[in-house]
C-alpha cells in the first residue's frame, strides 16, 4: 500500500519518535539529541542515537537506522503497512483505504489472526472445562496441583484429541483455512483437508506484552507422544525469539526483579505460590532479543532453570546475554534433589523458595565454581588450565574492584597467589582492549573505503565520489528546506554511484517540493538500504555548517570529479584524442584571459 503524503505526515506528527522509542529502551539527553542501549544488538554503552531535528535515529553500532515508521518495523518484526497502521491504530487515525495498485495488501489481515488466536484460546479453554476436557483437568489439577483460580488467570485449556474439532468450529465461527493456517492452528493433508495442529495437548496461550493471545505452547497428555511440547511457529504476531511467557504481568514488579524459569508451567507454579515477577522462554534457550525486552523491566533476573547439563548450559548463555545489556543475574541453587522450582515449591513451599531466593549466588562466583567444576585440580595439568580459564575470565571483570575481589576467592579455590592472578589478568586485559581498538580502527578504514559495503557495491571503486555523494545527500535529507535550489544543478546523471542515485531519485519528489523525506517510503527500501541512508543523515549531524554554501560547494566537487574521470576515461581509450583537448583547452582559457 502506497499510503498519501499528507496521511504519513500525520502519523509522524502524531507518533513522536522520542515518544515511541522511549517505550522499548530508556533514552538520555546528549546535548541536542538522546541517546541509549540499542534495542537490536547487544551493548554496554549506548551507540543508538535519536535525532529529533531530523526525527530520525541510527545505531552507529550496528547501523540500524531510519524514521518511527522504520523502527516499530524493526521492533515490532512489521511489514511497512502493518507499522503504518500500527502507528495509526496508536495515535487515533483512521487508516486510509486508497491504494495505488504497486503493492497487493495481504490476503490475511493482522486483526484477523489476534481475532482467530483468541477465539481458539476460547475453544480451548471450552474443551477443558467439557466432560471430554476430564483427564486434562485431572492432569492440572492433581499432578500439576494447580487450582481453579490459576486455571482461570492463565487461560489454561485443552485441545481435544480430534483431528478437527478445533477446525470446524473455527470454520463456523466464519473463519478462513488462511486465516487458521497463518495463524499455526492447522495444517494441510496430503488430500487437500484441514486438520488441527493441536490435538490431545494441555493449551497453555502465550500473551504479549499488551496481554492479547499470541500463540500456544501445548503439552502432551499421551505419554508415547514423541514431541513432550508443541510450540507455535512464527507467525505476523508471534515470534518465539521475542516473546517471554508472563512478562504480561511480571512487567509490574515494583522492585525491579524477574525470576526466568525454563517452561510456562513453571512460571504458573510460580505466580500461584506468590512470585508474581516469574516469566519463561517458549522452547528455546534465552536469547539477545528476549534479554533486551528483559533489561526494560529489571534490573536484576533470578536465574530458575533445570539443573541437569542443559540448564546449567542455559543459565551460562543468560549470565552472558544478560550481562551485555546491563542487567545482573543470580542463580538460584535448588540442591539435588529437585530438578525445578515447580518441584521444589511443592516439596518444601513458598517460603523456603524465598530464602533460596536471599540465598542465591552472584553470577561471578556461579562463573567461577563452573569453572573449577570441569577440571580435576589434582592433576597439574588440568589445574594449570583451570588457571589459565580463569585468568581468561577475570580479565573481563570491571571495575578494577570487582576483578580484585573475585581473583582473592580465585586464589583461595586455586590455591594459586592472588597477585599472580591479577598480574596475569590486567595484562590479557590490556592486550585484548588495545586489540579490539585497533581492529575498530581498522573497520572504519576498511568501510570508509567501501570494504564489505553491501549496499553500495560501487564504493569500493568510487570512494572519493561516494564519500562527497554520501554528504550531499545528508545535507539534503536533513535541511529540506535547502533542496528546491539544490535540484536545480543536480541531476541523477552526477551520480557515480547506483545506490546514491537510486536514493535521489526516490527523494526526489520531496527534495523539489522541499519537503521532509519519509525514509520508511513505501516499504520500497530495505533494513540496510533504510539504515546506509540514516548514517548518511547522523554524519552530517556531527558538523555544525550543513547550510548552503557547503551543499553548493559538495555539488561543485562532485560535477569536477566526474569530469576529472570523464577525461581519464578519454586517455585511457584514446590518448592523442585526449592530448588534443586538453590542448585546445589551455589555448582557451588563455584567450579569456587576455
Amino acid at each position: 500500500m502506497a499510503f498519501s503524503q499528507a496521511f504519513i505526515e500525520e502519523i509522524k506528527n502524531r507518533n513522536g519518535i522520542e515518544e515511541i522509542i522511549s517505550r522499548y529502551l530508556t533514552l538520555k539527553r546528549a546535548g541536542s539529541n538522546v541517546v541509549g542501549l540499542c534495542p537490536f544488538h547487544n551493548e554496554k554503552s549506548p551507540s543508538f542515537t535519536v535525532f529529533p531535528a531530523t526525527r530520525t535515529f541510527y545505531c552507529f553500532g550496528c547501523g540500524a537506522g531510519g524514521d518511527v515508521i522504520s523502527f516499530v518495523m524493526r521492533a515490532e518484526n512489521l511489514d511497512y503497512r502493518e507499522a503504518v497502521e500500527y502507528l495509526a491504530k496508536l495515535a487515533g487515525v483512521p487508516i486510509e483505504e486508497e491504494q495505488d495498485g504497486r503493492v497487493e495488501k495481504s490476503t490475511v489481515n493482522r486483526e484477523r489472526i489476534y481475532a482467530v488466536t483468541k477465539a481458539a484460546a476460547r475453544f480451548f479453554v471450552s474443551a477443558l472445562n467439557s466432560p471430554e476436557g476430564e483427564k486434562a483437568r485431572q492432569y492440572l489439577i492433581e499432578k500439576r496441583k494447580f487450582t481453579p483460580a490459576t486455571l482461570r488467570r492463565f487461560g489454561i485449556g485443552y485441545a481435544p484429541d480430534s483431528w478437527d474439532a478445533l477446525t470446524k468450529k473455527l470454520l463456523a465461527d466464519g473463519f478462513t483455512v488462511d486465516e487458521m493456517k497463518t495463524a499455526f492452528l492447522c495444517s494441510i493433508s496430503k488430500k487437500g483437508n484441514p486438520f488441527d495442529i493441536f490435538r490431545n495437548r494441555i493449551m497453555f496461550p502465550i500473551f504479549d506484552i499488551t496481554g492479547e493471545v499470541v500463540a500456544f505452547s501445548g503439552r502432551r497428555l499421551n505419554e508415547n507422544d514423541e514431541r513432550k511440547y508443541v510450540n507455535t511457529s512464527d507467525t505476523p504476531i508471534f515470534k518465539k525469539s521475542r516473546v517471554l511467557f508472563g512478562l504480561n504481568v511480571a512487567k509490574n514488579t515494583e522492585d525491579g526483579t524477574l525470576i526466568l524459569c525454563e517452561g510456562s508451567p513453571d512460571a504458573i507454579a510460580m505466580h500461584q505460590a506468590g512470585f508474581g515477577n516469574a516469566i519463561a522462554t517458549l522452547g528455546t534457550a534465552i536469547t539477545a532479543e528476549h534479554a533486551r525486552i528483559i533489561a526494560r523491566y529489571a534490573k536484576t533476573v533470578y536465574l530458575a532453570y533445570d539443573i541437569d547439563k542443559a540448564g546449567q548450559k542455559a543459565t551460562m548463555k543468560g549470565i552472558d546475554l544478560l550481562n551485555q545489556v546491563g542487567v545482573s543475574t543470580k542463580i538460584i541453587d535448588l540442591g539435588k534433589n529437585e530438578k525445578d522450582p515447580d518441584e521444589f515449591i511443592k516439596a518444601h513451599g513458598a517460603e523456603a523458595f524465598k530464602l533460596k531466593l536471599k540465598g542465591s549466588s552472584g553470577q561471578v562466583d556461579y562463573k567461577i565454581d563452573e569453572i573449577l567444576s570441569r577440571y580435576d585440580l589434582s592433576i597439574p595439568d588440568q589445574k594449570l588450565q583451570a588457571v589459565d580459564e580463569m585468568i581468561r575470565f577475570l580479565s573481563t571483570l570491571y571495575p578494577q574492584v570487582q576483578r580484585d575481589v573475585y581473583a582473592g576467592r580465585a586464589s583461595e579455590k586455586l590455591s594459586v597467589s592472588k597477585e599472580a592472578l591479577l598480574k596475569e589478568a590486567k595484562e590479557l586485559a590490556v592486550f585484548t582492549e588495545r586489540k579490539t581498538k585497533k581492529e575498530i580502527q581498522d573497520k572504519d578504514i576498511r568501510d570508509s573505503m567501501g570494504y564489505g559495503d553491501r549496499v553500495n557495491t560501487d564504493k569500493i571503486r568510487f570512494s572519493a565520489a561516494a564519500a562527497t555523494e554520501e554528504k550531499i545527500l545528508g545535507i539534503m535529507l536533513s535541511r529540506p528546506d535547502l533542496t528546491m535550489k539544490a535540484v536545480k544543478t543536480l541531476t541523477p546523471e552526477d551520480f557515480v554511484t547506483g545506490f546514491n542515485k537510486m536514493v535521489y531519485e526516490l527523494f526526489l519528489p520531496e527534495f523539489t517540493e522541499g519537503k521532509e523525506a519519509v525514509l520508511s517510503k513505501d516499504g520500497r527500501l530495505d533494513t540496510q538500504q533504510i539504515g546506509a541512508v540514516s548514517r548518511m543523515i547522523a554524519q552530517r549531524a556531527q558538523f555544525t555548517d550543513n547550510g548552503e554554501s557547503t551543499l553548493n560547494a559538495l555539488i561543485d566537487v562532485l560535477k569536477k570529479e566526474n569530469k576529472k574521470r570523464e577525461y581519464d576515461k578519454k586517455i585511457e581509450e584514446n590518448p592523442v584524442s585526449a592530448l588534443d583537448e586538453y590542448i585546445k583547452r589551455i589555448k582557451a582559457n588563455r584567450k579569456e584571459d587576455t
